[in-house]
């Protein structure tokens, strides 16, 4: 809430706050904005996961392992870890990723640069990053980008990247 908050132009120092909460992009949105932005970026959601599916059988992807360690933790602990880390991770990620860096990226180069740009590091900092999941992660950048990009708002993003979050770590968990 506190970090929600500073980025969004609240606490010191006043000289920032405007700037911060301008880079941001937290602009609220009409019902019809969100509900359009939610169905479009679902559909392309699900479009993708279908894709890398497809693409699976005919490459073989890395596959992703739970640690050893985790058999030893409560389902309980895990699930609540899970549900937990989901809108945190999606809060913290579009804010950086949507909000202060494909911002300004997309004002001085235009939004496939941007996206390309947010793509890429957006895939660095995901630990289980190898180069065959670069499109992946690009693709996964373009949903959430364009929709931040068309609706001048990452709160729609924020909401996809949470369901997002809840899927694929559900996915791993069960598979």
């Amino acid at each position: 809430w506190f970090f929600w908050q500073y980025l969004n132009g609240k606490g010191p120092p006043a000289s920032t706050s405007a700037r911060r909460k301008q880079m941001l992009r937290a602009n609220s949105l009409t019902s019809a904005q969100w509900g359009w932005s939610l169905l479009s970026g679902s559909l392309g959601l699900i479009t993708l996961v279908i894709g890398l599916r497809l693409i699976n059988r005919l490459v073989e992807l890395p596959t992703q392992q739970i640690p050893d360690a985790w058999s030893t933790i409560p389902a309980i602990t895990i699930a609540t870890l899970m549900l937990v880390g989901a809108p945190i991770a999606g809060l913290i990620e579009e804010s950086a990723f949507r909000g202060y860096m494909q911002g300004p990226i997309e004002k001085e180069y235009g939004i496939v640069v941007a996206i390309l740009i947010t793509g890429t590091m957006f895939a660095v900092v995901h630990l289980d990053f190898t180069l065959i999941l670069w499109p992946y992660y690009v693709a996964v950048a373009a949903i959430y980008g364009m929709v931040t990009w068309l609706t001048n708002s990452i709160l729609p993003a924020i909401v996809l990247h949470t369901v997002g979050n809840i899927y694929s770590n559900t996915y791993l968990m069960v598979y």
